[in-house]
């Protein structure tokens, strides 16, 4: 069904520059996003519309949410801001059915909970396919996904708490292999691609840190509890009481939506574990998401009270739904704080804030938009969309991450991919691959591992995330990681022969000539023989920007072409694309 998406109305200004401030509230500035506008959702009005938690697949670039007014998982095409379909999971009829909602990118499964004892596992590579039924314990809502060891941690939130692991992959696939008893009503776990851990949020204790290969199963285990790290005007975590939370790989900081003693939003370092800021406003949030591509988190919060002189209220008055936004540091920042950028308008019960990685789009759930302060009733209920202006960090032509003694993983553009190659020494004989922090989230890599060594070779969704890092998981545990650098391009500008004729049994000495290029430099090259159409590749034709070449007896006589090279630092990587070149030689 086609969707219209709703621009900015009139009726939104004239009702910010009606409404009142409210003297000794704290004015906030304009977080200048542009406000796309509004998908409607069938099914959903003004009394009552709302998703609960939303997952991106950069695959196919669909946003899934667990829409609880309709009892299903609504999917919106973010590349055109429409509505896609509504798909109820089986039996999902009861309150808050779905709940929470995950894509699993590099399997491209779902996951999906719904507050009582059965989640659903989707294939999304089998539309119409019905999902795998998993009992689990009663309550099941927060979620995230550990791509090192393939496993979904979800959080229940009926007592007795567990954080439960799913294994999506493996001889254990779709099944459950952990359940972790937790020491409170939990919120937002999150897997940090830093240290591989899981940081799990108990407003009432703080945040937990567990090993997804502690325990007596080794499928995880709770190996630290956080309270303290405040001082001054800055809380601790346990004062802060977490809700909400995402993760700047980069600077390895965790912005936390509080809403414990303190209402507001903190920043910490997880390197040293300490507070770094609170920010007091806007207040009450609840789900907030990070992106890895302008580097900026936003927050979901609809229940804020403070007026910061933008933006209208809901029909009680006090409430001023907007979203938040802060921004990490820059790469090579001496301080590791995110600054509060500002707030936008939003919508009435707008909780949650949810990220398209690609497109820099933020969805909202909205009961109401535009609010009004004289009615519930007016606008219309939907999802909201803004579109974050903010610059991304440039393309890397080229980047590595160093592994120690087991190798380097390298990165190269090759037109519009980004090619992924390592080659491995050191490792167990088990299964290997790469997790990869990329503009678009968590990229994995796979890899063919035998006798202690690795080929690991791929694609990613997004670019590697300068500053970011690189995991190698070996034997369902990270044996090393590195941070992510850009690095020289090796580029090719010409090809030149020293001859254009030569007989069989003869030779011709070709130059290469470029930047960062060395003898230790291994040349592909593009070539057509005399008379066909295809071009064929010949790797490693070459070593050096210099080389003198036998034309074997035998050679078909007629034109060679060259028509393309491509350099690269170790002989088993072919992957990168081709610089074009032009060069002919005459075999007689």
């Amino acid at each position: 069904m086609k969707t219209i998406v709703l621009p900015l109305c009139a009726a939104m200004m004239c009702l910010v520059f009606l409404t009142p401030t409210v003297w000794g509230q704290t004015p906030t500035p304009n977080a200048n996003l542009s406000t796309i506008g509004l998908i409607p959702v069938p099914g959903w009005t003004t009394a009552a519309g709302a998703f609960d938690l939303a997952s991106f697949d950069p695959l196919n670039r669909i946003m899934y949410f667990a829409d609880g007014t309709n009892h299903a998982i609504t999917s919106v095409d973010t590349t055109t801001n429409t509505f896609i379909s509504s798909i109820t999971p089986p039996g999902c009829t009861q309150n808050q059915c779905p709940s929470g909602i995950q894509v699993v990118p590099d399997l491209q499964k779902l996951v999906v909970t719904n507050r009582q004892t059965t989640d659903w596992i989707y294939d999304l590579r089998s539309p119409g396919a019905p999902p795998v039924a998993l009992t689990v314990p009663s309550g099941t809502d927060e979620l995230d996904y550990d791509p090192v060891h393939q496993r979904i941690y979800v959080a229940n939130t009926n007592a007795p708490f567990f954080l439960t692991g799913i294994d999506m992959a493996g001889p254990n696939a779709n099944t459950v292999v952990a359940q972790i008893p937790l020491p409170g009503n939990p919120e937002q776990p999150r897997f940090n691609p830093v240290d591989g851990m899981i940081y799990m949020a108990i407003p009432s204790v703080g945040l937990l840190v567990i090993d997804p290969t502690a325990g007596a199963a080794g499928t995880g285990d709770i190996v630290a509890t956080l309270t303290a790290g405040g001082s001054g005007n800055v809380p601790t975590i346990a004062a802060c009481g977490p809700q909400g939370n995402d993760i700047d790989p980069v600077t390895n900081t965790m912005l936390i939506g509080c809403r414990g003693s303190v209402n507001g939003e903190a920043v910490l370092n997880l390197t040293n574990r300490t507070m770094l800021s609170f920010q007091p406003y806007p207040t009450t949030n609840d789900v907030l998401k990070f992106n890895p591509n302008n580097r900026r988190w936003y927050t979901g919060t609809g229940g804020n009270l403070n007026n910061g002189g933008n933006c209208p209220s809901t029909n009680t008055g006090t409430v001023f739904p907007v979203l938040g936004v802060f921004a990490a540091p820059p790469v090579g920042s001496t301080s590791l704080n995110a600054t509060f950028v500002g707030t936008q308008c939003a919508g009435r019960g707008g909780q949650r804030a949810m990220v398209d990685t690609i497109g820099n789009n933020i969805y909202m759930n909205a009961v109401q938009y535009p609010p009004n302060p004289a009615s519930a009733t007016s606008g219309q209920s939907g999802i909201l969309v803004f579109n974050d202006p903010a610059p991304t960090q440039p393309t890397p032509a080229r980047s590595q991450a160093a592994f120690g003694s087991n190798g380097t993983v390298t990165f190269t553009q090759g037109g519009r991919t980004m090619y992924v190659f390592a080659r491995l020494q050191g490792l167990t004989d088990a299964p290997t691959r790469l997790v990869v922090t990329s503009t678009v989230g968590n990229e994995t890599v796979a890899c063919n591992e035998a006798a202690g060594q690795a080929t690991c070779t791929g694609t990613l969704i997004g670019d590697p995330l300068i500053g970011g890092v690189a995991l190698l998981a070996n034997n369902g545990k990270v044996l090393s990681k590195g941070t992510i650098a850009a690095v020289p391009a090796l580029l090719v500008t010409d090809l030149k022969l020293d001859k254009t004729t030569v007989a069989a049994g003869g030779l011709f000495n070709v130059s290469i000539s470029g930047a960062n290029l060395s003898v230790q430099t291994y040349f592909d090259v593009r070539f057509g023989a005399p008379g066909g159409s295809a071009y064929i590749v010949a790797p490693n034709w070459q070593t050096g920007d210099f080389g003198s070449h036998a034309v074997p007896a035998g050679t078909p006589t007629g034109t060679w072409t060259i028509n393309g090279v491509r350099p690269h630092q170790d002989p088993a990587d072919h992957t990168g694309g081709f610089f074009p070149v032009s060069a002919a030689i005459t075999v007689q």
